[in-house]
Formats: structure tokens, sequence, C-alpha cells
């Protein structure tokens, strides 16, 4: 977000503006959210439209988190549908009001490659499209320290089977879980994830604290300037479609709550 006439001092991994005699943080430019991990396996599923049908709101490469059971969110797009266009084309176009069953298989692998083996598998559902949140249950696995995990989501409807997963890494010590526990209120929490590239844990604890003040705007501005220098180098954002990324965070700004997958065991056949 660019801010006219705003002066930004740069501290670290987060930007401080001053205006008008308030401290708005962003994410710095600087700061590195990623792990730097190979691309080889997607976060965006198949593009139609203005987006891809699911993306995971995650640095491509992996991130980081202090939680040994984190929450993953993702983003799944409005069906489409063709549009007749007396000019020209018929053009693709969201069909925000239908609803398209799907259920979804989560992997917990261990390791950072598709192919590593499964160690937690369940199975979720649901129908509409939107913002989507799943925390790790305590059926799971806790996430060793310093060991990277990839977590995959195959969702299958009527007409598409779409894998995408990331890679995550608890990383934590004991100074940061201190300042964390001293926090006043999510929002400060937040930005203490933000200062130390605690991706997973930041986006969960700003969309927890604005589906609680959904009228902050400065916590939304933050979330999304977060959003935009974590996910800048998507493959599912390309240069060629860079205005999709601004349509995923514009999307966002409206939703007020994430809907929460409810899990429940793979039974073996």
């Amino acid at each position: 977000m660019i801010l006219s006439g705003i002066k930004k001092i740069a501290l670290g991994t987060i930007t401080v503006a001053a205006l008008a005699g308030s401290t708005i943080f962003v994410p710095s430019a600087f700061a590195q959210y990623g792990l730097g991990l190979s691309k080889s396996a997607g976060t965006g599923g198949a593009t139609r439209g203005n987006l891809p049908q699911i993306t995971m709101l995650v640095p491509e490469d992996g991130a980081r988190t202090v939680a040994a059971r984190p929450t993953f969110y993702w983003y799944i797009a409005p069906p489409t549908i063709a549009s007749d266009n007396s000019s020209s084309e018929s053009a693709i176009v969201p069909n925000v009001a239908a609803k398209i069953p799907f259920k979804i298989t989560v992997f917990l692998r261990d390791g950072n490659e598709i192919s590593s083996k499964s160690i937690f598998t369940a199975l979720g559902k649901g129908e509409d499209s939107g913002l989507y949140k799943l925390t790790l249950p305590e059926n799971a696995p806790e996430l060793v320290k310093g060991k990277i995990y990839r977590l995959q989501i195959r969702l299958e409807s009527p007409n598409n089977l779409i894998n995408v997963s990331t890679t995550i890494r608890r990383d934590d010590d004991t100074v940061r879980l201190k300042e964390i526990a001293s926090a006043q209120n999510d929002l400060e929490k937040a930005r203490i994830y933000v200062k130390n590239a605690y991706w997973y844990d930041a986006i969960d604890t700003y969309t927890n604290w604005l589906s609680q003040n959904p009228q902050d705007e400065v916590a939304r501005a933050e979330r999304n300037d977060l959003l935009k220098v974590g996910m800048k180098d998507n493959t599912a954002f390309s240069k060629e479609r860079q205005s999709s990324l601004t349509t995923l965070i514009h999307t966002l700004e409206e939703t007020q709550k994430a809907i929460a997958i409810v899990l429940y065991p793979k039974i073996l056949q």
C-alpha cells in the first residue's frame, strides 16, 4: 500500500509509518517470510477467471511458525460461468451464488517433498467459496522444532481434483515466546510475529483480530501489506497476473471471518 506524504523508517524487518500522530506497522519489503525452499509443488490450483481456484495464503517457498499445531488459511474462488458478451467472445465470470459441494483430504507429510511419508491424514468437506482455515488438530503429531513438514490439501468436487501444498518449519526461542506472552492483545501479537517473520502466526492473529474488530482499517492494511510482501513471488500470480493478487487481497478485505474446516479420521480401506 502506498501512503502519500508519509515518512517511513525501516526498523529491522518492520517499517514504521508516521501519519497524523499515529503509528502504522507494515511489513518491510526486505523481510524474508519464506524459507527459500523449492517451489516444485504449487500453492495455487488451476486458474479460471480472475483467481486460482484455490490459493494457500503463504509464501510459495514455505514459512515459519512458533506453534506446535499451527493454523493454515486458503481461499476458494467462486465457481465460474460463461457470460454472453455481445461485443466478442463469452467471458468467464464468478458465479458467487452457486454452491458446489467438495471434500478435502489433508495430509501432513514428514518432509519437504510431496512424496514424503504422510504422518497424518484426515477428511473434511464444504460447499461455499471464501476464506477457509484449518488448525492442525490434537490427534495430529506436534511439529518438532527445526524440522520441515509439508501440508497437502486435496480438493475434490464434481468437476475438479486439485492438489495444493505448503511447507512449514516450527522455529521459536524463549525470548520471542516471552515477548508474545506479554503482548496486550492479538494486534500486538500479530506485529511481533511480523517483526520476527512468523508468517503462519501473523496471518492467523491478524485474521482473528479483524473478525472481532472489522472496522480496524489500520490492522486490515497491515495484513494486506503482509500478503503483498509474502506472496508477490508466488507463481500463481506471475507478472502477467499481478492484478489477480490485487483482486484476492481486495476480496479478503471484505471477508469478516474464515470458515473453519472440521476434520474427521480417514478410514483405511
